[in-house]
């Protein structure tokens, strides 16, 4: 389903060719804030990751992070989203 008030940041789509793993140099990596962790460790851990990928790659790689929205934050922006259980 295409995202209809959502855009994609710049960056390169990660895709497999003849069984090997193609990786970009700016992957756009879609997440859920909190997911499992709360939004607190994801603010952390993101920043985490972006100071690793720094570091082992000085700077030439860089992850496009992509906030992939999901059951209420996805309703409180009026887009048709995943179900919900009750």
């Amino acid at each position: 389903m295409p995202y209809s008030t959502l855009t994609p940041p710049p960056g390169g789509k990660i895709s497999i060719t003849a069984g090997k793993l193609n990786v970009p140099d700016n992957p756009i990596l879609p997440f859920i804030r909190g997911d499992g962790t709360g939004p607190d460790i994801w603010a952390a851990s993101q920043r985490v990751f972006d100071a690793a990928i720094q570091k082992a790659y000085g700077g030439r790689r860089k992850v496009a992070w992509f906030e992939s929205w999901q059951a209420k934050p996805l309703n409180r922006n009026s887009i048709i989203g995943c179900p919900t259980t009750r």
